[in-house]
């Protein structure tokens, strides 16, 4: 019993409360609706999930996908999160939370839980976006 309460209690991080919806996205990254993807930087707010995904070009292969539902009180109909002017950070404008571009991780609260982060698999020109 010791060692459940010590398990549990070490956790900083909250779990998300953004439902879970499937997601199984093909983006063509030749065409020419995601420009935006095909430098290093760069990033796109694209239909799917709950309340859209925000796709962000990591490295030469390497793409995140994160949910653009808040983590903090996510039922709200504002609390959803767009991409900074900086490009590095993404925010809710509801809540004042701020979220890493990278991983969804928060660094300013209120949120204390992550954006949900979606799975990415690059094949060719597709890249798959997936739960």
């Amino acid at each position: 019993m010791l060692c459940s309460v010590l398990l549990f209690s070490c956790s900083k991080e909250k779990e998300s409360t953004v439902p879970n919806v499937p997601v199984n996205l093909r983006l063509d990254l030749d065409d020419p609706a995601n420009f935006q993807l095909n430098s290093v930087g760069g990033s796109m707010t694209i239909i799917g999930g709950n309340r859209g995904i925000i796709v962000y070009r990591r490295g030469l292969n390497e793409y995140s996908a994160i949910e653009r539902t808040c983590s903090y009180q996510s039922t709200d109909t504002c609390a959803y999160v767009s991409i900074d002017s900086t490009i590095s950070t993404v925010g809710c404008y509801c809540c004042g939370s701020r979220f890493q571009l990278l991983d969804g991780a928060p660094i300013k609260g209120p949120a204390n839980a992550s954006l949900r982060l979606y799975q990415t698999n690059l094949i060719n020109r597709y890249l798959y976006i997936y739960n």
